[in-house]
């Protein structure tokens, strides 16, 4: 657990903050990394993997907690990569205690099927080349057809892709529930070493 709501808005002020190693120990820090775009050059490619997730709640009834799990993911099968208006380039598994920071869960995050897993990267290029990439968790979230529009959902926007892994922002609704649950935060997702 962080050390509250005062440390994360001093966190928060530094804008832009790049999350961090802590010297020593080499356990992951994660730090906001602002809401600025990705390079134009930036790859899903790099997001390939087994990775550390650490969410950080900032905002909704566990705002200042976080919680750390597991995530793995490998390329989405030829067949499936299109879905409307976006590429589902990933799929994967995560293992992570989502309610910790007030996140919903929306299905099995360990579902392995390729139609329905239990996380997908899904990535749109603006006319200019600029990607937009984000990664939703859950298998309801990630199956086949349409969505309803207030569907519940836990989505992680990247804003940084490099090759010791992603960060971003993250947020959640719980749907159509009244009354409404809804929380936010950051994440950073360091890519797991095997010792």
């Amino acid at each position: 657990m962080l050390a509250g709501p005062a440390a994360l808005a001093a966190a928060a002020a530094l804008g832009a903050c790049a999350h961090l190693r802590t010297g020593g120990s080499g356990a992951p820090a994660c730090r906001p990394v602002g809401d600025g775009r990705l390079a134009a050059d930036a790859s899903t490619a790099a997001m390939r993997g087994d990775f550390v997730l650490t969410m950080v709640a900032t905002a909704g009834p566990d705002s200042g907690r976080s919680v750390a799990g597991r995530l793995s993911l490998v390329p989405q099968d030829s067949a499936l990569q299109d879905v409307e208006r976006a590429t589902q380039s990933l799929r994967g598994t995560a293992t992570i205690g989502l309610e910790t920071v007030g996140a919903v869960r929306v299905g099995d995050l360990a579902a392995p099927a390729p139609d329905a897993p239990g996380a997908a990267v899904y990535e749109q290029r603006a006319a200019d080349g600029t990607p937009t990439v984000l990664l939703r968790l859950g298998n309801e979230s990630n199956a086949r057809g349409p969505q309803p529009i207030d569907a519940a959902h836990t989505t992680l926007y990247i804003r940084r892709i490099t090759a010791d892994g992603f960060a971003g922002g993250w947020s959640s609704r719980a749907g159509s529930t009244y009354p409404p649950r809804f929380a936010e935060g950051f994440f950073c997702a360091d890519r797991a070493h095997l010792q």
